[in-house]
């Protein structure tokens, strides 16, 4: 094998915290799980990790795991040293500067997993992490947090060959032998018989019978492929799953009809035959989970353990401070006007919304110029559309909508009767109406600082003596009665009213 461009790193910093951090680069991650072997692909790590390739084998390294001993089938060992050739070489032709590879319980827990890893290590030429029970579930744990801030209670990591519990705090958590695959063994392919283990090994996990919140925090696609047929069955007007929650009743009635085998009369795209057929098991981890005393939700997070790693292994991580804040600041520096304008965008007007969220208003600045490259006639529809889709997490679906209609409103005055209906869903007649004020007075400064080159500072939005709102500018600007700023300035004071019930 030619001389690789990146560094296998053969420190993983969680297990070894001496170990060096990544500054900036390209990252790849290659997970050997128990179902599954996944390569990702980070651009540059030094701001928002954006995806951009999210690429998965299935092996099922764990199916044949019941009870007692077990080995990694050679066939399977063939499929996983093939796939992790192909990956390596595709993480060399992306220019990553920095990989890391970890293997998890199949692995971990077979005769033969360190003579496979061995194996492995001179196949790619580098370092192979067999992560431990705890390091999965701390991983995992840091992942999902760093995407759903606000959440707490249990993080669960269903894999095919264990089930990862640990505590939002994470002072407390358990691995169990119990993924999808070796439920599917123990049980004699009977989801209603692996329900009841679930329970049973559950039932002895005291630490979550006093857990730091009432939620649990379901990662992983195959538990997102629930939340999907959940949305698909009772027509969830978005497709995003990352903080879409669900009420323990509900839930538990859904998994239940998942574990039976019932038609939800719903096909979902991109949902594998193999996923299809371990689902009922992931139902059955999750319906005993929610049928703890004391959880009110689950929420389905994007971020996990690959996310994790990546994160224990930045030098600087913005987004376990704010991932919001941390997506839309790299947005605005790579498609927008830059930063700085955003910020100075939220502080110009800040003061005419004392009652609204500091953080809303400053990511919708950051977003509100970010389309100003597309032709103006299908700007507003588009910057809706791709701020309510983009892959960002931090925010839950009422926010999402919020930075969306807000979007629109920075590039049309008015909603077409198909966006207020899909905003109407989320927000209330007053939230758009200050999703209006806001995005009426982004249109505004527009006109004032085209190009943000830095007048926008010239200009001050005050209140006269009879109240209405005026702008304060350069004398050339104020003898200057021009009819585009006027209306600009109507349409934002009439919001502002009906956003704050001004009479």
């Amino acid at each position: 094998m030619k001389a690789m461009l990146m560094q296998i790193l053969d420190s993983l910093a969680y297990c070894d915290p001496k170990a060096p951090r990544i500054e900036s680069g390209r990252m790849a991650v290659i997970d050997i799980g128990s179902s599954s072997v996944r390569l990702v692909i980070y651009d540059d790590v030094q701001g928002y990790p954006f995806l951009i390739l999210n690429q998965k084998i299935w092996a099922a390294f764990a199916e044949n795991k019941g009870e007692g001993e077990f080995n990694l089938e050679q066939t399977k060992i063939d499929r996983v040293m093939a796939a992790l050739e192909w990956f390596v070489w595709t993480a060399r032709q992306t220019q990553c500067s920095h990989m890391v590879v970890f293997a998890t319980s199949a692995v971990r827990e077979a005769q033969n997993g360190k003579d496979f890893v061995q194996q492995a290590e001179r196949k790619i030429g580098g370092r192979i992490h067999i992560l431990s029970g705890e390091a999965e579930a701390h991983l995992a744990t840091t992942g999902a947090m760093a995407s759903i801030p606000d959440a707490k209670g249990v993080v669960i990591d269903l894999g095919g060959g264990s089930l990862e519990l640990s505590d939002t705090s994470q002072k407390h958590f358990t691995s169990l032998p119990l993924g999808v695959l070796s439920l599917k063994a123990l049980s004699g392919d009977n989801p209603v018989k692996a329900k009841e283990i679930l329970v049973k090994e559950i039932q002895k996990i005291d630490w979550l019978k006093d857990l730091p919140g009432n939620s649990i925090v379901a990662i992983g696609s195959g538990m997102r492929s629930i939340a999907r047929l959940h949305m698909a069955a009772f027509d969830y007007p978005l497709e995003i799953t990352h903080d879409y929650n669900l009420p323990p009743e509900t839930g538990i009635e859904f998994c239940q009809k998942l574990i039976n085998g019932e038609d939800m009369g719903v096909r979902v795209q991109n949902i594998s035959k193999a996923y299809k057929d371990v689902l009922p098991y992931r139902a059955a981890a999750l319906c005993a989970l929610l049928e703890l005393e004391n959880i009110d939700n689950v929420r389905f997070a994007t971020f996990g353990i690959r996310e994790g790693v990546l994160f224990s292994q930045m030098a600087s991580c913005p987004v376990s401070r704010d991932p919001l804040k941390a997506f839309a600041l790299e947005l605005a520096h790579r498609q927008g006007r830059g930063a700085s304008y955003g910020r100075k965008l939220a502080s110009w007007c800040a003061h005419l919304f004392p009652e609204s969220n500091k953080r809303y208003l400053e990511v919708a600045a950051l977003f509100a110029e970010t389309g100003w490259r597309e032709q103006a006639l299908y700007r507003a529809t588009s910057q809706f559309n791709h701020v309510l889709g983009g892959a960002y997490v931090g925010a839950n679906h009422k926010m999402r909508m919020k930075l969306a209609t807000t979007a629109y409103f920075c590039h049309d005055s008015e909603l077409t009767e198909s966006i207020r209906a899909q905003a109407s869903h989320f927000l209330c007649d007053d939230q758009i109406a200050e999703c209006k004020a806001v995005g009426s007075l982004f249109q505004l400064a527009q006109i004032l600082d085209p190009g943000a080159l830095g007048t926008l500072d010239q200009f001050k939005l005050v209140r006269n003596n009879e109240g209405r709102l005026t702008i304060e500018g350069p004398e050339a600007f104020m003898h200057m009665a021009s009819e585009e700023v006027n209306k600009k300035l109507e349409t934002a004071e009439a919001a502002i009213k009906a956003a704050t019930k001004e009479k």
